[in-house]
């Protein structure tokens, strides 16, 4: 199976399972994991089978070529796109997530944490080398705005500011179509691989906005599981904040994907993203 962005290996794997005389097929996924992926899909087991929408942890461990985790094999289709309905069952399970997590102080040790430091290291030691990678595939002013965007967002004071008002919980961290499985009315959550500890709304500005009947099945959901109300106030900063990072932690796939008008677009959007911040 292909492993996307983040796994270099994913297989399928048939278990035939013997019981009397019956043989029963049982279809699971063995993926290389990070040890953070690991850590935190095992801890999030601690919200299912209420949270639909969290897959199994059958087993994980260790090997002498790093981490790996095995899983269900999930039935269901990609996400066709953003504007796609989405089953109330990823919103539901979304709210239990971060409610349970909420402060992060019951987080697995070593979970990356999305701080001005992550930050700056995310820009220089990721973001960066990767559009010098790709330089070739775009204009020299497309490049050049680019790496300006990015040096000016490391260290700009506004994300200084932003993220100590965030409560951090944790985070699936790459909600997006194509991470969402969908079998009829079902949704999973596959690919946790970007699992983080940070701002809530990072799981939700991807798909969708803060008026949507997507934002209000989240919001019942985490009213009835903490007993308190929803921070509107911060929600909406969330999704301030959330504008800028989606971007630019997407930008080196971008760039090494999508046509020039498509990298000038995520260019325009983290820059009106950083001034309403």
């Amino acid at each position: 199976m292909p492993g996307g962005a983040v796994s270099g290996l994913v297989e399928r794997i048939t278990l035939h399972l013997s019981g009397g005389r019956r043989i029963q097929e049982v279809q699971v996924v063995r993926k290389r994991a990070f040890p953070h992926e690991a850590g935190g899909l095992e801890a999030v087991q601690a919200i299912r089978p209420a949270a639909t929408a969290v897959p199994e942890l059958i087993a994980w461990g260790e090997s002498a070529k790093g981490a790996w985790l095995i899983s269900p094999f999930l039935p269901g289709s990609p996400l066709p796109d953003r504007g796609a309905p989405v089953p109330a069952n990823l919103f539901d399970s979304l709210a239990r997530l971060h409610a349970h997590f909420h402060g992060a102080t019951n987080v697995p040790a070593g979970m990356p944490r999305v701080d001005p430091q992550w930050w700056q290291q995310l820009c220089h030691d990721w973001v960066l080398p990767q559009i010098d990678r790709h330089r070739g595939r775009h204009p020299a002013s497309t490049i050049t705005r680019a790496r300006v965007l990015i040096n000016r967002v490391a260290d700009h004071p506004a994300v200084g500011r932003t993220l100590p008002r965030l409560t951090p919980t944790l985070l699936h961290g790459d909600v997006h179509s194509g991470n969402v499985l969908i079998d009829g009315q079902h949704a999973w959550l596959i690919d946790w691989g970007s699992c983080r500890v940070g701002p809530a709304m990072l799981d939700l500005a991807n798909l969708v906005s803060l008026d949507s009947d997507g934002f209000a099945v989240y919001r019942q959901t985490w009213e009835e599981v903490t007993g308190s109300s929803l921070d509107i106030g911060s929600a909406e900063l969330g999704y301030r904040w959330a504008a800028l990072q989606i971007p630019v932690q997407c930008l080196p796939w971008m760039i090494g994907n999508l046509p020039t008008t498509g990298v000038e677009a995520a260019v325009d959007r983290a820059d009106q993203a950083l001034a309403a911040l």
